[in-house]
């Protein structure tokens, strides 16, 4: 077997990561860190758009009153109380230096609004990307960077198990690609891996909708910290939180390349029908991804959006006076975003493509419709008279959807269905930890020489993703910085 001796050990190469990699490297603490994939990053770098903060720089200088009274007594409310208190402080204590920190590693961000339309007036926490693609770029100079100084960054290789004796940690047991083992000795080992989104086994376990969920997430994230730390005692006790973010067709429409018309209906407070052939939610919960999602993970993981030819047809022709929910997202810091779609000149040929895929289902009467989707017809029907003199009326005396988005009624066919699944970006439950992000036991004891950060830790959701943009992100900066921090003044 081959033998590599060093101080730290850091596994994953995501936010929570390269954070702890960057705090290590600045302090001249020997370090090998492990990537499953052939790059370096994770979730963090190539999916998210910001992280969350307060108390930064930049939000001083824009008198942003919102600070650490606010957050912690919000989300400590919104969670119900079940939340690692001291953690929860640490991180919201140290979020503002982060954002300088980031702006060190490369990777700057800008305090603005919010990316989603429902929380345009809420305080200004969220520190977006100045630019996605240098973001990607500049994440893959810091291996580079932390080479110069004699540290190692091995990609295609994973952490498999762990030799503990005598409550310290003797090394770490990796295999590469061409599945030969190595012994790296070391006295500290970071777990920032990410969760578990790429273990299917786990993912069926904990969530019944597994099926109907469009995972997002690295498939590369398997849960290795979380299980290799239970191994050693620590207690992951905890509801399942799914990284829910949003809905999207499917696999076969890519949200990046915005081309698709079918994924822009479905970026709209249009007609959703869940599998029982009602109506679940005012459709506006759209421009809020976390709810959005939330809401059709409370479903089964799936819903339709219900359309009819006139619809459709309408919106090939004319501008129509809804905001695509991700038009913001799509827009580098300054850009302004459009608050209208159409005409989408080519929405017929791309729902006719859809047919052939499974994202779309066409039928001639809404009782054929019914049949193909497994729906009860009378229901459907139902919803449908329902939510068409909703719309005829300008009011919504059920889920009180708003007056200016009761624009289309679903009366003449042939008909469609958008088969809209819930999509996670990941997992946020794992292992409990204390306030240094070391694993503990059910005593509440920590487990030496081991600490665990990011997706892989319980303590900052109770049941699924909170409505604060960028907090997972934030947190797993942070969390990787204050690992570090801990593991090198513990050496």
């Amino acid at each position: 077997m081959k033998e590599l001796t060093t101080k730290v050990v850091v596994v994953g190469s995501g936010s929570a990561g390269i954070s702890a990699g960057y705090e290590l490297y600045q302090n001249d603490i020997p370090f090998i860190m492990l990537e499953r994939g052939d790059k370096v990053g994770g979730a963090g770098k190539f999916g998210a758009h910001g992280v969350f903060a307060i108390n930064s720089k930049q939000q001083q200088e824009k008198n942003v009153k919102y600070g650490y009274k606010d957050a912690f007594e919000g989300l400590t409310s919104y969670n119900h109380y079940f939340v690692n208190g001291e953690l929860l402080s640490r991180f919201l204590k140290d979020s503002g230096q982060n954002i300088e920190r980031m702006k060190e590693m490369g990777l700057p961000v800008t305090v603005e609004q919010s990316e989603q339309k429902a929380h345009l007036h809420d305080p200004l926490v969220y520190h977006k990307f100045n630019d996605f693609k240098d973001k990607m770029i500049n994440w893959d100079k810091l291996p580079a960077k932390f080479e110069s100084k004699g540290n190692q960054v091995l990609t295609e290789t994973s952490a498999i198990d762990l030799d503990y004796q005598d409550n310290h940690l003797k090394a770490v047991i990796a295999e590469d690609k061409d599945h030969q083992k190595i012994r790296i000795n070391a006295e500290k080992v970071i777990f920032a891996d990410g969760g578990y989104p790429g273990n299917e086994e786990m993912m069926r376990k904990y969530y019944a909708d597994y099926d109907n969920l469009l995972n997002l997430g690295e498939h590369k994230s398997d849960g290795t910290g979380i299980r290799l730390c239970e191994k050693l005692g620590a207690d992951s006790n905890h509801t399942p939180v799914l990284f829910a973010h949003g809905c999207a067709p499917g696999q076969n429409i890519n949200p990046m390349k915005r081309d698709s018309s079918v994924e822009t209906l479905t970026n709209l407070p249009l007609l959703w029908i869940d599998h029982t052939g009602n109506r679940f939610v005012n459709e506006d919960i759209v421009y809020d991804f976390a709810n959005w999602a939330n809401a059709a993970h409370n479903v089964g993981g799936k819903y339709y959006v219900i359309i009819d030819q006139a619809t459709l047809d309408h919106f090939k022709e004319n501008k129509v006076e809804l905001e695509d929910t991700f038009e913001r997202q799509f827009c580098e810091v300054g850009q302004t975003p459009r608050t209208d779609v159409g005409p989408l000149k080519n929405i017929q040929s791309d729902f006719d493509a859809c047919l052939e895929t499974g994202e779309v289902v066409k039928a001639d009467t809404i009782e054929e419709l019914a049949e193909k989707l497994g729906l009860p017809v009378n229901a459907f029907k139902k919803s449908l008279e329902e939510y068409n003199q909703a719309v005829k009326n300008k009011k919504d005396e059920v889920f009180l959807k708003p007056a200016d988005e009761l624009l289309f009624t679903v009366e003449k066919g042939p008909f469609y269905a958008i088969v809209e699944h819930c999509a996670t970006l990941g997992t946020l439950n794992g292992v409990n930890v204390d306030r240094n992000c070391q694993p503990v036991r059910k005593d509440g004891s920590p487990i030496n020489d081991l600490y665990i950060v990011g997706n892989n830790v319980n303590g900052l959701y109770s049941d699924g993703y909170p409505s604060y943009e960028g907090i997972a992100n934030g947190f797993a900066f942070v969390s990787g910085w204050i690992a570090a921090k801990e593991a090198r003044q513990s050496l």
